[in-house]
């Protein structure tokens, strides 16, 4: 991690004392670029010198998991690129898979601003953005055209393998919750071609009920729908909230069996302010 921990994180954090959610998109700005322009040649140098300094190679770091292979098990959370934008580079990152996200079927702001906090004391930050992003149909066009890119232009570089890009789905805010599952299956209609897995994203805390679809009622409605649709080719995974009771837990263990899911993300943004 030299070039991040020693150069750009203190750059970031540090020097350049600005809003934190602006700097976030500055920041995609400039690797969206990048990923726009892998065939330019200081562009395809700067993404070499990244991979040299962050990636690592080892076997014992290798997995393989629902079929995908994946070079190291650290991987780029959903949030940090809402609408894949940098989908093409985060393997330069070193990241053995990235998680893009999270995705609405209809377009939304998110909440007012200022909405992301560094709490540089605790090495964390305080997040209330309200799954900002363009929307399914944006996303899907935006792997349409990366495709196109890569097939007629020859000096693009290709990834040594195939890169695991997971999708994360949460619902619009507009949407009402009863009709939640068609929500979701609206956008995993969009970009069932485009991911290696999927998470259905039923415990942000900043979506005005979200998370009461994490009870069975609701979560089975949603995964029984999309299963349906999926017929078992792509992995699906569900993402619960860290201030679950244990009775909920259980509950959703018992889902995930019944739906087959291939597995839980553990855990979303906590509520608690516990210390």
């Amino acid at each position: 991690m030299d070039i991040y921990q020693s150069s750009v994180r203190p750059l970031l954090f540090s020097v350049l004392k600005t809003d934190a959610e602006w700097l976030h998109n500055r920041t995609l700005q400039f690797l969206e670029l990048a990923a726009r322009t892998q065939s330019n040649p200081a562009t395809r140098q700067m993404l070499w010198q990244l991979q040299k300094s962050l990636g690592v190679q080892d076997s014992r770091l290798e997995q393989s998991l629902w079929g995908l292979s994946f070079n190291n098990p650290v991987g780029l959370a959903a949030g940090f690129d809402k609408n894949g934008v940098a989908a093409d580079i985060w393997a330069n990152f070193g990241f053995g898979f990235a998680e893009l996200g999270t995705v609405t079927c209809q377009p939304q702001p998110g909440n007012p601003q200022p909405r992301l906090f560094r709490l540089t004391e605790d090495s964390a930050a305080l997040n209330r953005m309200g799954f900002n992003n363009q929307g399914a149909a944006a996303m899907a066009a935006r792997f349409q055209a990366a495709q196109k890119q890569s097939k007629f232009d020859a000096s693009r570089p290709m990834p040594q393998s195939r890169f695991p890009l997971g999708i994360n789905l949460g619902k619009s805010k507009v949407t009402p919750l009863e009709e939640a599952a068609a929500d979701y299956l609206e956008s995993f209609k969009l970009l069932k071609d485009w991911g290696d897995y999927f998470v259905v994203n039923v415990s942000s805390p900043n979506t005005p009920g979200l998370r009461s679809l994490q009870d069975a009622a609701g979560l089975s409605t949603i995964l029984e729908i999309l299963q349906q649709e999926n017929q078992g080719i792509k992995p699906i995974l569900v993402k619960i909230a860290p201030d679950l009771e244990s009775e909920a837990i259980v509950s959703i263990l018992d889902l995930a069996k019944t739906y087959q899911l291939a597995g839980i993300i553990a855990t979303n943004t906590t509520i608690r302010r516990d210390g």
